[in-house]
């Protein structure tokens, strides 16, 4: 059998494999986007770790899928961000040197349920002096707010117009609401206030027009009007509003790059001294086997949690990929050192024992290449372990601090209750892409193996 263990051998299995295929275009699809989210500026990285602040108003919090708003109109409304249609100079005041300017937003609304809130966002080159707001809804209602900034970049959102807003709530209803969150000041742009309470959002086109005037000629690097709905993206967003597919992009790399150097450097160590232990035989076996052994005995999990939490200030990737490589070895030394002593019994081990030939020339020749599909099995075997367990350990607390991880999204979810508060969404996504990235690696793993040991 070692003398048909060639790489074309391998290769010609697993392609005529089609699970194997599958697995491999899927892992080839992970790889590539691994390398596409590495392109990110690091600054993407940053803010999602550290500055929450640069996801207010900008992403609605706590938000479900955006699909969710087209499955249930009732009950979800999507998040949406408009850009102007048109900007025009609408007046200026040579005298005075203030230049009007009109900008002008449009927008189909087909859901039922009221947005959370809207955001304005205007920055440009010169000092804003006021903002003006037409809001007409498709009924043909109407309501204007306005603010002064006095600055060249500026956002506001319902909570800086809430006398305006209510005393429109107040027209409509006859009584100002109790409760005055942006979700309720929102019903005075959306609802249609049927029988003088706030109904459901008025479906149709809706028209925003914003006068700026600005204390000179104007170019605006920023001219948005943002609608939060408590649904947005792919996969929702979270308690901050950070999106939970960008959080699981980043976690993609480091998780590949953990899972594979540490099962690489796992099973190459193993079989090196496994294998080593084997062939030599004697006392250095049973010494080797021993120190396998007692390291294989300690409990994983609670000895990486100790040295976790004793190095959290100073833990890193590598420091992380080597304690977990530190207790991985041995598993495989203990198989490594079972080949090897059947491979120790064959005439050429001995042939070369009674030519001269060194002990470590006949190690490298012999032993080490007919252990090559144990390597590559049990290497691609050992990644998704690696991968389960390095999220288990940022899961409860055990990380380092300036990555993001997918068992670091799910501890948040459940310092946030999560499932309490029925964001399902943000358990659901990160535990599937655990489990997507595993599968192909043990797929594949398990056809190499087969191969090895009993494919032919």
């Amino acid at each position: 059998m070692a003398e048909e263990t060639t790489y074309k051998f391998y290769l010609k299995y697993l392609f005529r494999s089609k699970s194997a295929l599958a697995a491999i275009v899927v892992i080839l699809f992970f790889v590539g986007l691994a390398v596409y989210v590495g392109t990110w500026p690091k600054s993407v990285s940053t803010n999602y770790l550290y500055n929450t602040r640069y996801y207010e108003n900008t992403y609605p919090e706590d938000a479900a899928p955006s699909w969710m708003a087209a499955l249930e109109p009732s009950q979800y409304s999507p998040s949406l961000y408009l850009n102007p249609k048109e900007v025009k100079l609408y007046g200026s005041v040579s005298s005075s040197n203030i230049y009007e300017y009109e900008l002008t937003f449009s927008f189909d609304w087909s859901s039922e349920k009221v947005p959370t809130d809207v955001v304005f966002v205007f920055s440009a080159n010169t000092t804003m002096q006021t903002i003006q707001v037409l809001w007409k809804k498709p009924s043909g209602s109407q309501i204007m707010f306005s603010q002064t900034p006095s600055v060249s970049k500026y956002s506001f959102d319902l909570s800086y117009v809430t006398s305006a807003l209510l005393s429109y709530i107040l027209q409509k209803t006859g009584q100002v609401p109790t409760l005055q969150t942006t979700s309720v000041l929102a019903t005075a742009l959306f609802s249609n206030f049927s029988e003088k309470s706030a109904g459901p959002a008025e479906k149709g086109t809706y028209t925003v027009t914003v006068l700026i005037g600005t204390s000179g000629p104007a170019k605006f690097y920023a001219a948005q009007v943002r609608v939060l709905g408590n649904a947005y993206g792919l996969m929702g967003t979270d308690s901050y509003g950070r999106p939970i597919l960008q959080g699981i992009l980043l976690g993609l790399p480091n998780a590949l790059e953990i899972g594979v150097v540490t099962s690489l450097l796992g099973v190459l160590i193993g079989v090196f001294i496994g294998g080593f232990a084997g062939f030599l035989g004697g006392k250095a076996d049973a010494g080797l086997n021993w120190f396998s052994t007692v390291i294989l005995a300690l409990p994983v999990l609670p000895f990486l949690v100790t040295l976790g939490i004793m190095l959290k200030s100073s833990l890193t990737i590598m420091s992380e990929v080597l304690l977990i490589t530190f207790l991985s070895w041995p598993g495989y030394a203990i198989i490594a050192r079972s080949s090897a002593q059947s491979i120790r019994t064959n005439t050429f081990v001995e042939a070369d024992r009674l030519m001269g030939i060194p002990s470590y020339r006949t190690f490298f020749t012999h032993f080490l290449p007919r252990l090559v599909p144990f390597i590559v099995a049990y290497t691609v075997l050992g990644i998704p372990g690696a991968i389960l367990l390095v999220q288990t350990l940022a899961f409860i607390g055990v990380a380092p601090a300036n990555i993001v991880t997918w068992g670091g999204i799910l501890d948040a979810a459940y310092d946030y209750n999560a499932a309490l508060n029925g964001w399902w969404w943000w358990l659901l996504f990160p535990g599937l892409m655990i489990v997507f990235v595993s599968i192909p690696f043990v797929v594949v793993g398990f056809v190499i193996e087969r191969a090895s040991f009993g494919g032919r």
